[in-house]
């Protein structure tokens, strides 16, 4: 008989195709204003880390669950031993979280929107049932109307928040009073002057942290979750036995003792983003994190003028309270300075 053995089975019509986090790869070569990346440490720093590996660290697996590393970040933010479980960037964070739902009484999570789209599509993935919920007009969280839809299931948040950049002043009240999980995704969270880890005290809340944004280490992908240690263990089970490469765990316990640096980049973020924001008359979302958003009339064509400009930035299609928005790191302030130049340019271009 002829014909492959897989002939006809390229659809795969027995599989639903899942939904996937679309990055567009805009190389080096433009300004990268759309992944929030921390643009403001210096080479020095990154020099620093150029830590040489010994032949052992390359050839062995290392500590389950980089136990080490996990210590470590206990040790430097004096939190409980057991608390943290180190992974694969934020992300991988997230995953864990999500997927800890599906042992809860209610598999759902409720999701503050307009937020960061992974909580969506992990919800979608992993078998969660996905609940859209809102911030109100003036950013504020409906405390008791969450707490009765996310009882028995889970509740997530970023703070601040991705894209209006925000702090949400009503997580504590939330967890207080939430009969369920509180995911809080605090990707951002030392740009706004949370250093160190608190929220997971409450016992029923996952911190998820990254060493991609503020530290400036996107490209190693490290992550980690803060949480009550019960909590905690159950997060370890639902984890890869060796999230992260000894070269990346290396580079970060090096990053910890090097926190100066990345406090100072923080504050000069601080400063540029206070003249840039008050030097664009158009409505936006400021906030405290290392972005602004702002309402433009048609986002896709904004972007691909800035693009063409040599500028990537972020159209956030369709979002709840933000239907047409571009999102744009801040960077130096030369880098701005043409930035604002290019923005212009593309807003008179689309009148």
């Amino acid at each position: 008989m002829g014909g492959s053995p897989n002939a006809g089975r390229a659809s795969l019509p027995f599989i639903a195709m899942p939904q996937y986090y679309e990055e567009p790869d805009v190389g080096y070569r433009v300004y990268r204003l759309h992944f929030n990346e921390n643009l403001f440490l210096p080479e020095e720093y990154y020099r620093e880390l150029q830590l040489p590996l010994e032949s052992w660290e390359i050839r062995y697996y290392t500590q389950p669950n980089n136990i080490s590393l996990a210590k470590k970040i206990e040790t430097y933010y004096s939190l409980p031993e057991g608390t943290v479980t180190i992974t694969a960037g934020a992300d991988d964070g997230l995953r864990a979280s999500i997927q800890l739902l599906n042992f809860a009484v209610e598999k759902k999570l409720v999701v503050l929107e307009p937020t960061y789209s992974m909580a969506r599509l992990l919800s979608e993935q992993l078998g969660v049932r996905y609940e859209q919920a809102q911030f109100t007009q003036d950013l504020r969280i409906d405390v008791d109307d969450i707490v009765r839809r996310g009882r028995g299931g889970g509740v997530y948040v970023c703070s601040p928040n991705n894209p209006t950049g925000h702090q949400a002043k009503e997580l504590e009240e939330l967890a207080a009073k939430l009969d369920g999980v509180l995911i809080y995704d605090a990707a951002y969270a030392e740009f706004a002057g949370r250093w160190r880890p608190s929220l997971f005290e409450y016992g029923n809340v996952i911190e998820a942290r990254t060493f991609s944004k503020a530290w400036g280490l996107a490209g190693l992908r490290v992550g980690y979750l803060v949480a009550h240690k019960r909590l905690s263990d159950a997060l370890k089970a639902l984890s890869y036995p060796h999230p992260i490469s000894s070269a990346s765990a290396k580079i970060v316990e090096r990053a910890l003792e090097l926190e100066t640096y990345v406090r100072s980049s923080v504050e000069a973020m601080r400063e540029v983003k206070g003249i840039v924001a008050g030097r664009i008359r158009l409505e936006k979302y400021v906030g405290e994190a290392n972005f602004i958003t702002l309402k433009v009339e048609d986002a896709d064509t904004i972007e691909r003028e800035l693009m063409r400009r040599g500028f990537a930035v972020r159209a956030l299609g369709n979002k709840p309270l933000c239907r047409s928005c571009i999102r744009f790191t801040i960077a130096p302030l030369e880098i701005m300075e043409k930035f604002l130049a290019a923005l212009n340019e593309a807003l008179d271009r689309k009148v």
